[in-house]
């Protein structure tokens, strides 16, 4: 790798001093092996050239310019000078180019600038790497220690995790100018990527470490759903934290199973996947084996919720059904009152003509005389003729003079009225059918009793 440096050299032009004194620019130069460094003067081009200007370092000429050029040996093709500034570039390092640089600039007018800088070239970092533990690791038991080694000038060493620097504490120290790290005892936090990164003032280089730490299983959890659908989907997954990996079986009732994954999968669920389900998680490292059981309850399948579409539909139908039935209701009502109606009607009539109590009297002023005189006396025990009440009768009496015969046939009669009501006399007449007696003497009656 090649690296370029650039340096202003801050010269001051000292009128009538000796020659070889003046002031130099401060601090190193640094370079890396095979690298490339340039010496810049702040010098700006003068109005006339310079007459000499000269480069050494360690008392031997690294060149020597004036009408002519003389380059120093081993420099003919690593050198470049800006003889305008004064400025040298140096190319294709070597450690052995590290030392003090002069420069000495005469002017046009004689005057002598004089300045001086130094370069330290450095070994490039190379090979890097970081050596560790070559057994397991087991969290809160085992110790870890890391060595970062590498090839070259090393000034600095940083340790990193996961790209954030470590400190020392806790369970982590530093050792041998930090080249050496020490965990103890390690963490399960504690995996991951370590890094080492080495550096000189011209190079770097990093390596990196994983390291491992066994534990487990543990935060062990089962998942999975304890009511399933006939014909759903089902699974029940098996949750631990392991390193490595834990290795599963799974029994059903009891029973192998035959499955070794961290999940149980039901495509198709049936009645008969109901039961105990449990999980045995087990680290081969540590040998720590846990065990989780789940219930699974199968039950019917529940119909798919109707859609917008089909609820209005049976909300339409139930309307349809209910509007219809309350129209037979109506019709069959209005119909049984009309036939009731017509039916009370014909009572009402029967009763006008039957629910009387009739009194009749016939009488004669001779034998010979066919005539006879129907008296009729109504006692009506209703005050409402449609609703005659139980128990109520009417009498319809017929007499004769004592010695004659009632001659059978239809006799006139005449409905006076209810006496003890003192209803008024109904303008009724008809004629009675009469039964003809055989009694010679007395008063004969013929009674008739109406419900």
């Amino acid at each position: 790798m090649k690296t370029t440096v650039a340096i202003s050299l801050t010269l001051f032009i000292l009128t009538g001093l000796c020659a070889g004194q003046g002031l130099f620019p401060q601090g190193p130069v640094n370079g890396a092996e095979g690298g490339t460094v340039m010496f810049i003067t702040n010098l700006s081009p003068p109005a006339q050239p310079f007459i000499r200007i000269s480069w050494s370092v360690g008392g031997a000429n690294i060149i020597i310019s004036s009408s002519d050029d003389s380059i120093g040996p081993g420099y003919g093709d690593r050198i470049t000078l800006n003889k305008t500034t004064g400025s040298l570039e140096l190319r294709n390092l070597t450690l052995a180019d590290s030392g003090e640089y002069r420069v000495a600039i005469t002017t046009a007018t004689a005057e002598t600038i004089n300045g001086s800088t130094e370069l330290v070239v450095y070994e490039n970092i190379s090979d890097a790497n970081i050596t560790g533990p070559s057994n397991h690791l087991f969290a809160n038991v085992s110790s870890a220690n890391l060595t970062c080694e590498a090839a070259g000038n090393i000034t600095a060493i940083q340790w990193m995790k996961e790209g954030q620097p470590l400190s020392a504490g806790g369970n982590i120290f530093f050792s041998e100018e930090n080249r050496k790290l020490s965990i103890s005892p390690v963490k399960r936090h504690d995996s991951g990527e370590y890094v080492c990164k080495l550096t000189n003032p011209a190079s770097s280089a990093t390596a990196s470490y994983r390291m491992i730490v066994i534990y487990g299983p543990d935060s062990n959890t089962i998942l999975g759903q304890h009511i399933a659908e006939v014909e759903s989907f089902t699974l029940i997954y098996c949750s631990v934290q392991s390193v490595p990996p834990a290795t599963f079986t799974w029994r059903f009732n009891g029973q192998q199973t035959g499955v070794h994954e961290a999940g149980y999968i039901i495509k198709s669920v049936s009645y008969n996947n109901s039961g105990d389900y449990r999980c045995d998680a087990k680290n081969d490292l540590t040998g720590t084996v846990v065990s989780m059981g789940h219930s699974l309850s199968v039950k019917d399948k529940t119909p798919p919720p109707l859609s917008p579409e089909g609820a209005a539909g049976i909300a339409v139908a139930v309307m349809l059904v209910v509007v219809a039935v309350a129209l037979g209701l109506y019709f069959s009502i209005t119909h049984h009152r009309n036939k009731k109606g017509t039916n009370e009607e014909k009572d009402t009539d029967a009763l006008s003509r039957s629910s009387q109590t009739e009194d009749m009297s016939m009488s004669s002023p001779d034998k010979g005389r066919e005539g006879h005189k129907l008296t009729t006396q109504i006692q009506d025990r209703t005050h409402d003729r449609k609703q005659p009440q139980p128990g109520t009768s009417h009498t319809i009496a017929t007499s004769h003079a004592p010695g004659t015969k009632a001659s059978a046939g239809e006799h006139e009669y005449e409905c006076i009225g209810n006496k003890k009501t003192g209803a008024p006399t109904l303008p009724l007449r008809g004629k009675l059918p009469t039964r003809q007696t055989n009694t010679d003497t007395g008063s004969n009656t013929d009674n008739k009793i109406i419900n």
